[in-house]
Parts: C-alpha cells; structure tokens; sequence
C-alpha cells in the first residue's frame, strides 16, 4: 500500500519503520491514545526499549490497555510525568523519539501540552539523541491558535545547524490552523548514508519517478549517481 505522505501519522510510521531497528532506544514524548508507542513496541519485537510519557492518568491508562491487548512485548515502560522530565528517567542515549502536541483526544481539551514545557523537553531530548537520532514532532495548531508551533519554530531556526538538520512540513492550503510535522536529525549531512533520515525520503521520491529524464536529473542532482 502507497504511504499518504500528507498524513503525518503514516509519515511518522514511515520513520519508524524505515529508521528504528532491533535494539533501538526510543522515546514517545507524549503518549496519548498509545497509538505510536503501540507502533514502536510492535516495530521493535522484544529487542530494545521504549520509554513513554504523559501526564495524565486517562492518556497512561488507554496506552496501557492498548499495548496489553495488541503487543506481546514487554520492553516497555509507561511513565506518568511530563515529558519536560524526561531527563529523571532515562540515562541512554536515545535512536529516535517522536511527540504529538496538543491535547488528548476525547477528552479535557484544557489539558494541553505548553510551549515552556516543550521547549524544555525538546532541548534535553536533543541533548540525549545519539548520532544520526531522529526527533519527530507532530504539532496540531488549532489548540492555542499555534502559539506553541510558533515557539517551536523560533527554537528551531536557532539550533546549530552542523549538529542538527531541520525539515518542517505543513499543510499550505488547508483549514485555518492545520498540524505541521518537524523532523529533526543529528548530524545529518550524511550525503548517501544510508542511516540518514533525509536520504530515505529522496530515495522514496526517486522510486516513484516514471519519466526516465527527469529521474536522471534526479539522480544526478540529489543521489550522487548511485
């Protein structure tokens, strides 16, 4: 089945399955419905382990209920705290952790993640994330009317770019506050390594060229005549 890319809940899958592998250390950041922790615990079958955080009982308790009732594994461990301390529980190096911003669906829309405390945990994250670690952030915008987008933004634009490589992708022509996705790697001018995040879509993109012209061009200007 064809990946929608302008989903980016597929997308973000598509990282997970194209970057995490066995014995990976992984973060969720913000639990939630348990949907990607569920995905990750399933992508990485016993080997590794995954850390997941949310600050509510509600968002714990549906992650819980659903890795008990779809995943077999149990290198897991569902952690009821902000993702703000996510340097108090975890001590490795992270290969991948992904965030889902906003609030919890289905529930107290009150309760919502805040830029502050994002901020904060996005720095320590960084901080921890080994070379070649990806950082996914889906941040849905209609909450706080992108406040918190916009400070994630500003934080962004500012990180040392021969550390980390920034993408920002977003919806341009869809309703007054679509969701945006950044993709952060370290360490990511890997040119064709196969390890770097930004190298697995330009292949994607180079696979579904039919024209045999302009997927010459495309080779010759982004893949390095591979």
């Amino acid at each position: 089945m064809t990946m929608n890319f302008f989903n980016f809940v597929e997308l973000s899958h598509f990282l997970i399955d194209n970057y995490v592998e066995k014995g990976s250390i992984v973060a969720d950041c913000t639990s939630g419905n348990g949907f990607d922790t569920l995905y990750l615990c399933n992508k990485l079958q016993g080997s590794g382990f995954i850390f997941s955080f949310d600050v509510q009982s509600e968002a714990i308790n549906r992650t819980r209920k659903i890795l008990d009732e779809k995943c077999s594994y149990t290198n897991y461990k569902i952690i009821k705290d902000s993702h703000e301390n996510i340097d108090k529980h975890i001590q490795e190096d992270l290969d991948f952790a992904i965030y889902n911003l906003g609030f919890l669906p289905n529930y107290d829309s009150q309760i919502k993640t805040n830029p502050k405390s994002t901020i904060n945990s996005i720095k320590k994250t960084l901080g921890i994330i080994k070379k070649r670690g990806i950082l996914v952030i889906t941040v849905y915008t209609g909450h706080d009317e992108s406040e918190e987008k916009n400070e994630i933004v500003r934080f962004l634009e500012k990180i040392d770019q021969n550390i980390y490589l920034v993408m920002n992708l977003k919806l341009i022509n869809v309703n007054k506050y679509p969701p945006e996705l950044f993709i952060i790697q370290k360490n990511a001018w890997c040119n064709d390594n196969p390890s770097c995040i930004f190298y697995y879509i330009l292949i994607y993109f180079y696979k579904k060229i039919q024209n045999n012209a302009i997927k010459k061009s495309f080779q010759s200007i982004f893949l390095n005549n591979e």
